[in-house]
């Protein structure tokens, strides 16, 4: 069965930090649709395009999934010591509530480890590969390119072509809560210590994590493989 895309729509960081917003006052899943609705009834005039674009916003909110509830309430408290640092929450909750950005940011990652400029074709190409050669696959990768674009992460600078832009040192707390997200997005993987301070799929930060951290952090399990210093996500806390 074809996997789902979901991501569709271009989407902007203050749609996200609004859908939080609504988030963090308690309301349900239809005060959310309801507020969303009007909200961007200012920016975007096709009433399908608002559709879709609420229903984007909404999903890692509002989604029956364990590995998100737990993420979402980690967000939200986050989010009271963080008020200008919210682009790391919404990163969290994109990559576990959208399988195929997750995979297209790592390979963002990995390419602008070796590239100076990425383009299009290159990241569409690799995309239809992991994902099929299906016409969602191909808007999906163009929508959430453009998204990283607008978000500022990744900056255009001729059709095409795209740049990364250097990533921005975050916090312990937030660094634990993005590592978190990508165990629970890819939860029968462990990681070595060296590895989880340059996860791809995490190029927009520069995490801060001590090995003292992720001990007392009961979200992870750690150990030794090899002489290495190990790190998984708890099992019972992914979905």
């Amino acid at each position: 069965m074809a996997r789902m895309v979901g991501f569709t729509r271009i989407i902007r960081q203050p749609w996200l930090n609004k859908t939080l917003e609504l988030a963090a006052e308690g309301l349900d899943a239809t005060q959310m649709r309801a507020e969303l609705e009007d909200y961007l009834s200012f920016e975007i005039t096709s009433d399908t395009n608002r559709r879709k674009t609420r229903e984007i916003l909404l999903l890692p909110w509002v989604a029956e999934d364990k590995g998100l509830a737990a993420l979402r309430a980690e967000a939200l408290e986050l989010a009271k010591s963080h008020p200008y640092e919210l682009l790391p929450l919404h990163w969290g909750l994109l990559i576990v509530a959208f399988p195929m950005f997750a995979d297209l940011v790592r390979l963002l990652g990995k390419m602008g480890e070796y590239q100076d400029e990425l383009t299009s074709a290159q990241i569409k190409q690799k995309v239809l590969d992991e994902w099929g050669e299906r016409s969602t696959v191909v808007k999906g990768s163009e929508k959430m390119l453009a998204s990283l674009n607008a978000i500022g992460v990744i900056r255009r600078v001729k059709v095409g072509r795209y740049v990364v832009e250097p990533a921005v040192p975050v916090d312990e707390g937030l660094s634990l809560y993005l590592l978190h997200a990508d165990m629970l997005a890819n939860p029968s993987s462990y990681q070595t210590y060296g590895e989880l301070l340059r996860l791809p799929e995490l190029f927009p930060f520069k995490l801060s994590v001590s090995k003292e951290g992720l001990l007392e952090d009961d979200r992870f399990m750690v150990g030794n493989f090899g002489r290495e210093f190990t790190v998984s996500v708890r099992e019972g806390m992914a979905n």
